[in-house]
């Protein structure tokens, strides 16, 4: 049953649309995805998470991560990025040695406190997130997470580290031997 006093004939509330008129939040506009009712801007980030992009397993985690996280307002960028060792203050090895997350407020954390401060971002991940944050767990996440960051283009399916050549043992046996040989 439709009251006249209250709506519009086109369905819409007459409180509704002066509410609107007026500044007071109401329904969602169509047109405007990222509308909070607040404010028609989109939010600004809470912060960058720089990736390896040259790293398959890294491009995959982005991709599988980056959506989500990305809701939780963190902008998921390729550390190949041009200007991010300057925007980050480091550059060579350092830049490629973990993922590195500038928050909005210019801190910069990496690897698993990087890692931390997301999963506490998201409530159901909130819990992980504390608890990489206990000192034990702490240490034990990040031998995890670096032995993960050296291997991470072999994890990729693709091995760029080469493996040493084949030992030679005709010119020089191993010192092993010397031992189960003697009488």
């Amino acid at each position: 049953m439709r009251n006249s006093a209250h709506e519009s004939p086109t369905g819409g509330s007459r409180r509704r649309k002066e509410a609107a008129a007026a500044g007071v939040p109401g329904d969602r506009p169509s047109n405007l995805s990222g509308y909070d009712g607040c404010e028609k801007s989109a939010p600004s980030p809470r912060g960058w998470v720089f990736y390896d992009g040259d790293c398959r397993f890294c491009v995959c985690g982005a991709t599988r991560w980056g959506g989500l996280f990305g809701r939780h307002g963190f902008v998921w960028l390729p550390l190949q990025t041009p200007g991010t060792s300057e925007r980050l203050g480091m550059g060579g090895a350092a830049l490629r040695e973990e993922m590195k997350l500038l928050h909005a407020d210019g801190r910069i954390v990496g690897g698993v406190a990087a890692w931390a401060v997301l999963f506490r971002s998201v409530w159901w991940l909130w819990p992980l997130g504390a608890l990489l944050g206990l000192p034990g767990i702490r240490w034990l996440g990040g031998v995890g997470y670096h032995w993960v960051a050296r291997n991470r283009y072999c994890l990729g399916g693709h091995c760029e580290v080469s493996s040493p050549p084949p030992a030679d043992h005709t010119h020089n046996p191993p010192r092993h031997r010397v031992f189960f040989e003697l009488p």
